[in-house]
């Protein structure tokens, strides 16, 4: 069967499985994410989101590609459209492509749904990374600080000119 829309069709399914194969591998990213958000690994927290911009990266040209073998077979539609034609198409292999974009959609949730626990996880931390900075600036005289009278005194701030040693 070399028939030009056979073709289409093959080229559509393998752009398909290898997005639902980045989905998944950075769905499995946010979790070791997590997990190393727990244990406080920041060796292995640089590493995962090393990786996480590699997989996001080819997520998004897998997402172009898809977009452009779908625009092959279809043309210019919108989203709705799209899902009324593979729904109507005949083609075993356009049930197989909905099938798989059902799936991709279903791995973009996940993948939002554990990014929000991830987030809620680094918030936390975030502020206290501020106020530990708030408090060193503070310490160290370069924010203005009430004096007992209610005035506001503005420190200078030492400089390695004036430092001995």
């Amino acid at each position: 069967m070399n028939h030009p829309q056979s073709a289409k069709w093959e080229r559509l399914l393998k752009a398909l499985a290898e997005a639902q194969a980045a989905f998944q591998q950075y769905g499995v990213l946010l979790f070791q994410e997590a997990h190393s958000l727990r244990i406080m690994d920041q060796p292995k927290l640089v590493e995962v989101n090393s990786q996480k911009e590699q997989v996001l990266d080819t997520m998004r040209r897998l997402e172009m590609q898809v977009e452009s073998e779908l625009h092959q077979l279809v043309g210019d539609v919108a989203q709705e459209t799209l899902w009324t034609w593979l729904k109507a198409e005949s083609d075993p292999q356009a049930q197989s492509a909905q099938s798989m974009l059902i799936d991709l959609r279903r791995l973009a949730q996940l993948i939002q749904e554990q990014g929000k626990k991830n987030e809620s996880a680094i918030r936390p931390i975030y502020h206290r990374v501020c106020e530990a900075i708030q408090v060193m600036y503070t310490g160290l005289g370069t924010g203005p600080v009430y004096q007992g009278s209610g005035s506001l005194h503005f420190p200078s701030v030492p400089s390695s000119v004036y430092l001995q040693g």
